[in-house]
């Protein structure tokens, strides 16, 4: 029965090779297929994979973190779930576990992990496929202990060469991150002190030459007005407090903007207070 390793990357090829060269100790009738091993000079690759998928009776693939994503992974996990069951399709997760398959076109398959156990299951389920050649499981079982370990020796270290790959790429993913997250906060920063070296962007000459207008002809103003101003105000004072310390820039400029700010606020105030019309019936 032909074996169908399906790969794509340098890791998940190296993964494949060495399962091409153990399965066959385990269950000696399997014939496991790698394309970039099995394919004789001269031959159309395109057509000798067409050929050995439809040929095959069950699938390997070989996923890392490195490959989870890739376009030609994918394409062949859809040929082989086209040419037989499902559940003679496996991915096999090395340096992965089957969350990371949650957005993947592979969370259809049944996922082996590199653990003994789960490892054993793939075995048992190859040897369920190949039918009247099919060997007694309580014979398989002891030939698979020991071959397992002979296999640990090649994939551990191809482990542990997955685990820097992935760290490396996370240390690079959140740099990138803290990167985007520290020029979002300077351009937040840059637009705030535009508008901190120019007040009129918050309020208007309009706007307070209207308010001073009503007090100068109706001796009032509405209190919603007050309101108003003094929420702006503390906002404003609440989105200069978040400015991180690294953005020292220009903060004489702030303090002078906050500080008239400040002064015109009260002084809108003051006049609201004292020319406020009195309730006759309060």
């Amino acid at each position: 029965m032909k074996v169908f390793l399906s790969w794509s990357g340098e890791l998940s090829h190296k993964v494949a090779l060495e399962l091409r060269e153990w399965l066959p100790f385990v269950i000696q009738s399997v014939e496991p297929y790698v394309s970039s091993e099995d394919i004789d000079k001269g031959v159309r690759w395109s057509i000798d994979i067409a050929k050995e998928l439809e040929d095959s009776s069950f699938g390997i693939l070989c996923v890392t973190p490195q490959n989870i994503d890739a376009p030609w992974l994918n394409f062949e996990a859809g040929a082989l779930s086209k040419a037989f069951s499902t559940s003679n399709v496996s991915p096999f997760l090395f340096g992965l576990k089957p969350s990371d398959l949650k957005k993947s076109p592979l969370l259809q398959f049944q996922s082996t992990l590199y653990e003994k156990k789960d490892l054993l299951k793939l075995v048992l389920s190859i040897n369920n496929a190949l039918g009247k050649e099919k060997l007694d499981d309580n014979k398989l079982k002891p030939t698979f202990d020991v071959w397992y370990e002979k296999l640990k020796t090649k994939l551990d270290p191809l482990l542990s060469e997955s685990s820097i790959r992935t760290d490396t790429n996370s240390s690079e993913v959140n740099e990138n991150k803290a990167n985007e997250a520290m020029e979002e906060i300077l351009e937040l920063t840059r637009e705030q002190f535009k508008i901190l070296r120019n007040p009129e962007m918050i309020l208007p000459p309009q706007y307070i030459s209207i308010i001073l207008k009503e007090m100068n002809q109706n001796n009032s103003i509405d209190g919603r007005v007050m309101r108003d101003l003094e929420f702006g105000f503390r906002n404003l004072k609440m989105v200069i407090s978040s400015i991180p310390e690294e953005a020292t820039f220009e903060n004489k400029d702030l303090e002078s903007a906050i500080t008239r700010l400040e002064r015109a606020i009260i002084y809108i105030k003051e006049n609201y207070k004292r020319n406020r019309p009195t309730n006759p019936y309060g």
